[in-house]
């Protein structure tokens, strides 16, 4: 019974000395992307997506805790071809191009570790996949000049995961308030970490899925659950 007790109080006496090294703190991150898909995905599209995510936490005080956003753009490839303006003005040609894109948000409950100069961390996401493709017209001689643009397909699925990673301190500041009264950056991090979602199913086209015949446009719509491996290499900005 001594021993239970003992044991019992050298662990509040390690949460307390723990939680106290932890202080409120905002975070600010930006990502580069690259997304694997998984199982029926990658059945069905063997692609890798290339993208940026961007991540915005609070830290509760006194707790590892973070709560954030998460948001993330990745595109799976595109078609260009070159096509008259219209049947009516058939010497004006454009050029056309299907995107094929992903947009992720998410909600974030993370566990870090406290500010130092390695921080790992896990966490887990709840949030959505929406899939779509946009066509743009743009002038033929130059990829500035876009002339317009459309949204033909699209489709939303829910999505859930869990992710891990780790965080490298490339530079530290007092944390001073400047002239204006302004908190300027605390830290800076190398940020590197990858996630497993699992996304329900969803409908969408890929890379050779839109056929123009005589006119006509057809689409071979692809169907499956739209689970990915992301692995992100970012900074991020605390405060």
């Amino acid at each position: 019974m001594k021993i239970k007790k003992i044991t019992l109080a050298a662990l509040f006496f390690s949460f307390g000395i723990t939680t106290n090294l932890y202080s409120q703190e905002f975070q600010l991150g930006i990502d580069f992307d690259l997304g694997v898909p998984q199982n029926e995905f990658s059945d069905q599209l063997d692609r890798l997506g290339v993208g940026v995510g961007l991540t915005a936490g609070y830290l509760i005080p006194n707790t590892p805790v973070m709560l954030g956003l998460d948001f993330g753009f990745m595109n799976f490839g595109k078609d260009v071809r070159e096509a008259p303006w219209s049947t009516t003005i058939p010497d004006v040609t454009v050029e056309v191009e299907n995107r094929y894109n992903l947009v992720q948000g998410n909600l974030m409950l993370r566990l870090t570790a406290p500010s130092g100069t390695i921080r790992p961390f896990a966490e887990g996401l709840f949030g959505f996949n929406y899939l779509f493709t946009e066509t743009v017209i743009q002038e033929r001689r130059t990829t500035s000049d876009e002339i317009v643009r459309d949204t033909n397909f699209d489709d939303f699925a829910l999505s859930y995961g869990f992710g891990a990673g780790i965080q490298f301190r490339i530079y530290q500041d007092r944390g001073d308030r400047n002239q204006n009264g302004e908190m300027s950056p605390g830290a800076v991090y190398l940020n590197l970490a990858s996630r497993y979602m699992l996304g329900n199913e969803a409908e969408y086209l890929q890379q050779g899925s839109i056929e123009i015949e005589n006119g006509q446009v057809h689409y071979d719509v692809s169907e499956s659950t739209t689970d990915l491996l992301y692995f992100k290499l970012g900074i991020v900005v605390s405060f």
